[in-house]
């Protein structure tokens, strides 16, 4: 007798085919399953990925495609389960009638009634999601995160190599920290709402031996800052924006795609750990990149970003800012906090962070991973190192004049920021409608920022640029600096390169003014 399959057994059968050195032959062997079988599913990869990824885990148990009379408020609604369910909310009948309710109104469906009969069908198109959250006691945190280590992990560590497993997870910051508002920040740090300007989130990414950063993506409020250069490739991050500056499933679907064609190119293979919430989709079609969805209640334990290197890096930004603030304050002692914070603009805010993120080491990133518990041999690394990873804040430098507990708390004081929001109902129908193959919309615009020539508001930007005659006077005291203090050949090779950088950029701006006046009327 034929076997019959679910949505989520093929979605699983297709990553297995996925996985580096995978024979169709050999998955169907795994699988109790003719080989016809696994290949009539591999070529149609793209249609059953995006047919799961509608209703998230919800979908995993359809075993035909069957759609209800009103498919976008049923993929929207399951998707609004999905988010309040991944922050740990338990949802019973009435309260998915009224939402189901509220979403028909909004896409304007006459004679829409949320009947127990529909809810009873709406349930078994997506595998009884009610019935699964509903008397069931979830599990505590470290028993979770110990059955994903056993069922899970082993195979993961079989599959790839460490240079290969990455985790990437998302953290709120304040730019300034609390150095400039330290009381409004307190009152407003668990929501990052509008008092809180300077807030971005950032995406951090590498892999488990630590032999690869990937470049950090920051999401801030501002569209295009006055102060950053009209390529957004100069910048040492990637920058895009958002309404509420938080993580969406559009921005983090284009940055999967986009590393995912990289890889391609480079014939390689990796899997990425993600948390499991709403701003990761579960349904986007890759060929590279592996995702593995660590438990909903258990991330805060196994994500290895959160195990000690996004705190490194914010400790490093933080020693930074105030390193910055600190020298200022001694070189003019009239001066005071907010007028040194004044000159320090979103793009140097921007730079700092970049410069933070390369000083995070290697050896912090893999000790992260094992303290995660992904326990993979690492030369030079005894599993007793383990136990002396307690605080990720040894190896930052600490500013001159600035105690170990001011740092802790600067660092701290973003750890409730909210990288992503609840979705409303717009947004739920939009993500619906987007995921249907035939709608599926192009994500290119969010990151060509730099083709759009609107400026928006920079709250930072309370300093104008400066003018040439500046930067000329600005270099040759620098010039003179090092001379006297003899800092040597590579700093002046630097100064001869911004030398004649800014002597090619005087000259174009000269020519271009000349040939500006031959076309003005007389």
């Amino acid at each position: 007798m034929p076997r019959s399959l679910s949505l989520r057994d093929k979605a699983q059968i297709i990553r297995a085919c996925q996985a580096p050195g995978a024979r169709q032959s050999r998955v169907a062997a795994a699988w109790a399953l003719h080989r016809s079988v696994v290949c009539r599913i591999w070529k149609q990869k793209e249609k059953l990925l995006a047919q799961y990824g509608e209703g998230g885990a919800y979908t995993g148990c359809r075993k035909r495609g069957r759609e209800g009379r009103t498919p976008g408020l049923d993929q929207a609604l399951a998707a609004w389960l999905q988010e309040r369910q991944a922050g740990g909310a338990r949802l019973a009948g009435p309260a998915l009638k009224e939402k189901a309710r509220q979403l028909a109104a909004e896409l304007g469906v006459s004679g829409f009634k949320a009947s127990d009969g529909w809810l009873s069908r709406w349930k078994k198109r997506f595998a009884g999601a009610l019935g699964q959250e509903r008397g069931a006691q979830r599990p505590a945190d470290k028993a979770a995160a110990e059955r994903w280590r056993c069922e899970n992990l082993p195979r993961l560590l079989e599959q790839f190599a460490p240079a290969d497993i990455y985790n990437a997870a998302e953290t709120g910051l304040c730019l300034k920290g609390l150095w400039e508002r330290r009381h409004a920040e307190k009152n407003d740090k668990r929501g990052g709402g509008p008092a809180s300007k300077d807030r971005v989130t950032v995406l951090v990414c590498a892999n488990l031996d630590g032999s690869d950063k990937r470049p950090l993506l920051m999401i801030g409020k501002s569209k295009r800052p006055r102060c950053f250069p009209k390529d957004f490739s100069k910048l040492p991050l990637s920058y895009v924006s958002a309404a509420n500056a938080w993580m969406t499933r559009e921005i983090f679907s284009y940055w999967l795609k986009k590393w995912d064609r990289q890889l391609r190119l480079q014939s390689r293979k990796i899997c990425l750990l993600l948390a499991n919430c709403s701003a990761h989709p579960q349904g986007v079609v890759l060929t590279n990149i592996q995702l593995e969805f660590l438990p909903p209640n258990a991330t805060s334990s196994l994500q290895p970003m959160n195990q000690g290197v996004i705190k490194n890096m914010k400790g490093h930004y933080q020693a930074k800012m105030a390193n910055r603030i600190i020298v200022a304050l001694a070189a003019d002692p009239s001066t005071d906090i907010p007028s040194v914070l004044k000159t320090v603009n979103l793009l140097a805010c921007v730079h700092l962070l970049a410069e933070a993120w390369q000083d995070v080491k290697p050896t912090t990133i893999s000790k992260s991973f094992r303290k995660g518990k992904f326990v993979v041999p690492v030369e030079g690394v005894q599993d007793e190192d383990i136990e002396e990873f307690d605080d990720p804040l040894n190896d930052v430098p600490l500013p001159v004049n600035m105690e170990t507990e001011h740092l802790v708390a600067a660092v701290v004081a973003d750890e409730d920021l909210l990288t992503f929001g609840e979705l409303t109902n717009e947004e739920l129908l939009s993500a619906a409608a987007a995921a249907r193959p035939e709608k599926q919309a192009c994500l290119d615009e969010m990151y060509h920022h730099q083709e759009d020539n609107q400026e928006s508001e920079d709250d930072f930007d309370e300093v104008p640029p400066p003018t040439n005659s500046e930067l000329l006077k600005a270099l040759n005291m620098l010039r003179r600096f090092s001379q006297l203090e003899g800092l040597g050949d590579r700093v002046y090779r630097s100064l001869w390169d911004i030398e004649s950088h800014l002597q090619n950029k005087i000259v174009t701006e000269k020519k271009q003014s000349k040939l500006t006046g031959l076309f003005r009327p007389k």
